[in-house]
């Protein structure tokens, strides 16, 4: 029975013209590029995030929210352990450093500065009218 199947295969191979060969192939074609169009159209629709987000809206702004946490997390500055040692260190010595600071730049410091200007218009007058007593060979003091 297997060779009576198997001569009428060949016959109705022999029998079908090239004609309706290319007819059966230009067919089949046709229907590949159909679906290739529907899986590219189905693609797209996939991969357009403006549907996601009409959708679930909420889904989508957690997801994005999560993303930007993941993304920032990226641009974190990571402290190497000497910067780790040295941190705590450069802030007591600020802490200390910051008493005195405040010492020197309170009005206490306009007080000197004041009294340095004070000192100076003194000292340049005192020299001014010692060195004219000089000169003219009198004291220079007025009585």
């Amino acid at each position: 029975m297997a060779e009576k199947y198997a001569s009428n295969t060949r016959e109705t191979n022999i029998e079908r013209s090239a004609e309706d060969i290319r007819h059966d192939i230009a067919k089949e074609g046709e229907g590949i590029s159909r679906t290739v169009e529907e899986i590219g159209e189905r693609i797209k629709e996939k991969l357009d995030w403006r549907e996601y987000v009409k959708d679930s809206p909420y889904v989508t702004m957690g997801a994005a929210l999560g993303l930007g946490y993941l993304a920032s997390g990226m641009f974190i500055r990571r402290h190497t352990p000497v910067e780790r040692i040295m941190r705590p260190i450069a802030r007591e010595v600020r802490d200390s450093l910051g008493a005195l600071r405040a010492e020197v730049a309170g009005p206490g410091l306009i007080t000197a500065a004041l009294l340095g200007i004070a000192t100076k218009a003194v000292a340049g007058w005192i020299k001014n009218t010692t060195s004219k007593a000089v000169t003219t060979g009198s004291s220079g003091l007025r009585t």
